[in-house]
């Protein structure tokens, strides 16, 4: 039953990417599937983040026509950079450090999907470098509000419970 929630989490996340990515130009930037894989790797098991960061990457690829690996392999690359460095660095209540960690995560992601374009001699274009760090900051910063809020509604939630 895990499995089947990580797979329509997986199609959510990059229905929702690509049908607000087409609305506002912002929110093309975001990437929501990063977001989501985090969460994962943070809140549930880190092998079921790598299935999802990896089963996602592979939907991407296929929504936005490209060859099959390229988003999969850097969303897996940055879910790893997510699962060794949240526990290892003090994230409680320091919203620098999570905004650091998830930066760091998505700019793993998009120089390994450069990385593979270029390995494969396939043409990229002059901009990438800079859409790559305004993502970055779009996404960790709506990473680390997500948080933030699903952090204190679970605090919340407890409270009401006793």
């Amino acid at each position: 039953m895990n499995y089947l929630f990580l797979a329509v989490a997986s199609f959510l996340a990059v229905a929702v990417q690509m049908i607000a990515g087409n609305i506002f130009f912002a929110f093309g930037l975001l990437d929501i599937a990063l977001i989501m894989a985090a969460w994962c790797a943070i809140y549930r098991s880190r092998v079921q983040a790598l299935l999802f960061g990896s089963f996602t990457g592979l939907l991407m690829d296929a929504a936005l026509g490209w060859p099959l690996g390229y988003n999969g392999f850097g969303l897996t690359l940055a879910v790893f950079v997510i699962g060794q460095s949240w526990d290892r660095f003090n994230t409680a209540e320091q919203p620098l450090m999570r905004f650091l960690i998830l930066a760091a995560a998505s700019l793993t992601n998009s120089l390994s999907m450069f990385l593979l374009f270029w390995i494969m001699q396939r043409t990229t274009s002059s901009i990438f470098i800079g859409s790559a760090i305004l993502q970055a900051l779009i996404t960790s910063v709506a990473g680390v509000i997500f948080f933030i809020v699903l952090e204190r509604y679970k605090r919340a939630h407890a409270r009401k419970a006793h």
